[in-house]
C-alpha cells in the first residue's frame, strides 16, 4: 500500500476518528469516506482513539494500527497524551501534543501539505495545524463544532487573561482560513463577536434517517427515559441525577439509564450511590450498527444541557433521536439553539435548565401521554427527514470543501 504521504490530494485533520463511536470521530469519518466514494485521494492525521473513555483502546495502544486504511481512507495515527480527569490544563495538554505530533509527521514526511485542507475543531490547535499543513495557495476548510474559549470559560475552567489569550489565538487562526463552517446561527454570532473575519457558514449536523428509522412504541406509559453519550461537564448530567431525586420524591416508576462514559462518569456514579437512587442505571454504549436498538430503548430521551456554554456547542444526538421517532426532553435557555429548534419542528421539550421539578414535570408529562409522545416522534422524523437527511447535508458540506 502506498504511503498517505505519497497518495492523497486531500488532508483532513482531526483528533478524533474512527473506531470512536460518538462525538465528531464519526460526523470526519462520514465526510471523509464521502470524498473517497467521489473518487478524491483522503489522508487523514488523528490521534489513536481514546475517546470518550480517556485512554486509548487496547488494540491501539503499541502503534501497530497508526497507517491503515479505513474504507478508503489513509489513516496516519500519531501517539495520543490523554488524561481521565477532563481538567482545562490536562486537554490543552493533549491538544498542543497533537500539534507537536502532527508537525513531526510532517517534518517525517508521513503527511505532506495539500491543496485542500479540512480540519475539525473542537480544538483550535487541530485547526492551527491545518494553517501549517496546505500549501500556498491551498483552500483550508475548517469546521468549528465547539469554540474553545466560550466553553472554557463558561464552565469555569480558564480565567483571568486566559479567555482573552484563547480568543485571540481562535480569531488569529481562523482568519486565515478559506471557510469557516459552523453548527448554528448562536455559533456564527459568537465567532463575529470574537472577532472572526473569515466567511462563515452555517450548515447543521445530519442524522442517517437510512439505517435509523423509528421503532413501535410499546404500550401503555413510558417505563425508560435513557440518556446516552459522553458524561462531560458541558452536558450538565448532574441535572439528570436531581431528575431523580425528584422522580424518586414523587413516586415514579420510571427508570432513568444513563448510558455512555467520559470524564464525569465517576462524579455522576458518587452522586447516585451518595443519595442511594435505585431508580438509576448505568451502562455502557452500544455498538454503531446497533444505534437504532438502542435509540428505541427510549420511551423518553433526556438531553442536558450546561446552561453557560448553549451558545457554544450543539448537542448533534437530538437529530438522532428525532430520526427514531423518539421524543424527548431538553434543559435550554431562552433563544439558545435547542429552543429555537423546539419551536421549529414540536418535537421535544425544553425546560429551563438546573430546575428540577420543571424537567420532571416535562418528563411525567410525556410518560403517562403515549399518544402525545407518538405525535412528537412523528413530528420529529418528518422534521430531520425533510431538513437534516444525511444526504443532503452532506452534500451542502462537501459542496462548500470544494469551492461549490
Amino acid at each position: 500500500m502506498p504511503s498517505p504521504a505519497q497518495s492523497c490530494d486531500m488532508l483532513f485533520i482531526s483528533q478524533y476518528y474512527r473506531p470512536e463511536t460518538i462525538g465528531s470521530g464519526p460526523f470526519c469519518a462520514d465526510v471523509a469516506e464521502a470524498f473517497v466514494a467521489q473518487g478524491r485521494r483522503v489522508c487523514l492525521l488523528t490521534t489513536r482513539p481514546h475517546y470518550p473513555s480517556g485512554s486509548v483502546f487496547p488494540r491501539y495502544r503499541n502503534g501497530e494500527l497508526d497507517t491503515q486504511r479505513i474504507r478508503g481512507v489513509e489513516v496516519e495515527r500519531v501517539p495520543t497524551l490523554v488524561s481521565s480527569r477532563g481538567g482545562a490544563i490536562q486537554r490543552f495538554a493533549g491538544e498542543g501534543w497533537f500539534l507537536l505530533q502532527g508537525l513531526l509527521a510532517i517534518g517525517a514526511t508521513r503527511i505532506r501539505r495539500s491543496d485542500l485542507v479540512v480540519s475539525l475543531c473542537p480544538s483550535i490547535l487541530s485547526v492551527l495545524l491545518g494553517n501549517v499543513c496546505r500549501r500556498r495557495g491551498a483552500r483550508h476548510i475548517a469546521l468549528v463544532h465547539d469554540i474553545q474559549s466560550g466553553l472554557a470559560e463558561g464552565l469555569g475552567q480558564v480565567s483571568g487573561p486566559v479567555p482573552r489569550l484563547l480568543r485571540y489565538l481562535e480569531r488569529t487562526v481562523l482568519n486565515r482560513c478559506d471557510l469557516v463552517v459552523v453548527l448554528s446561527e448562536n455559533m456564527r454570532r459568537q465567532l463575529l463577536r470574537c472577532g472572526a473575519t473569515a466567511p462563515i457558514e452555517v450548515l447543521p449536523i445530519w442524522a442517517d434517517t437510512e439505517n435509523v428509522q423509528p421503532r413501535p412504541m410499546p404500550p401503555g406509559p413510558a417505563r425508560t427515559a435513557l440518556y446516552s453519550g459522553n458524561f462531560g461537564r458541558k452536558q450538565g448530567l448532574m441535572q439528570l441525577v436531581d431528575l431523580a431525586e425528584v422522580l424518586r420524591a414523587r413516586g415514579s416508576a420510571l427508570r432513568i439509564v444513563l448510558r455512555g462514559q467520559g470524564n464525569q462518569a465517576d462524579a455522576i456514579n458518587r452522586a447516585v450511590a451518595d443519595r442511594k437512587l435505585n431508580n438509576v442505571t448505568f451502562c455502557d454504549l452500544l455498538a454503531p450498527e446497533r444505534l437504532a436498538d438502542g435509540l428505541a430503548e427510549g420511551d423518553i430521551h433526556l438531553v442536558p444541557q450546561n446552561p453557560v456554554i448553549a451558545d457554544f456547542a450543539v448537542p448533534s444526538k437530538v437529530y438522532a433521536i428525532m430520526a427514531a421517532g423518539r421524543p424527548f426532553v431538553a434543559t435550554a435557555v431562552r433563544d439558545s439553539s435547542l429552543w429555537q429548534l423546539q419551536k421549529d419542528c414540536g418535537a421535544f421539550i425544553c425546560v429551563p435548565p438546573n430546575a428540577p421539578q420543571r424537567l420532571a414535570d416535562a418528563v411525567l408529562h410525556l410518560a403517562d401521554d403515549r399518544d402525545l409522545r407518538r405525535e412528537m416522534g412523528e413530528r420529529g422524523h418528518r422534521y430531520v427527514k425533510d431538513h437534516y437527511s444525511k444526504d443532503a447535508c452532506l452534500a451542502r458540506l462537501m459542496a462548500a470543501i470544494e469551492g461549490g
